[in-house]
């Protein structure tokens, strides 16, 4: 693996939290309290500004790309954001070698990522 690469498990599980948290603290389930709660598209666009303030804090085009799938899935209810996502997978793919940026990563993380690309038609 790469020195102080964040792998992808770990880019899922930071996103997901992150959804989660949001589902929790502002979800329909809190909205019976005080009928505040948010739409699963403000907590989404909630998650996604902290998402685009994120750059720089990874080291690697594949970190990028990582997030960049998971993103993709997790926004699949919205066309306008998977066209966003799209768009940063094909230009990271556009400016990296996928077959480089892979060389070091661990098989069975290889296996799940690839596999995702494959799932959604990347590679």
């Amino acid at each position: 693996m790469e020195k102080c690469r964040v792998s992808y498990s770990e880019i899922k599980s930071w996103i997901l939290e992150n959804y989660w948290d949001g589902c929790r603290d502002h979800g329909p389930l809190i909205a019976g309290r005080d009928g505040s709660g948010w739409s699963l598209e403000q907590i989404s666009s909630d998650i996604y500004d902290g998402y685009s303030g994120g750059d720089g804090s990874f080291d690697s085009p594949l970190e990028y790309l990582m997030l960049e799938v998971v993103s993709l899935v997790l926004s699949c209810w919205y066309p306008s954001q998977v066209e966003y996502h799209k768009k940063r997978i094909f230009n990271l793919l556009s400016e990296n070698d996928l077959a480089k940026m892979l060389e070091n990563v661990p098989s069975d993380e290889l296996e799940e990522f690839k596999h995702d690309l494959e799932v959604l038609s990347i590679i």
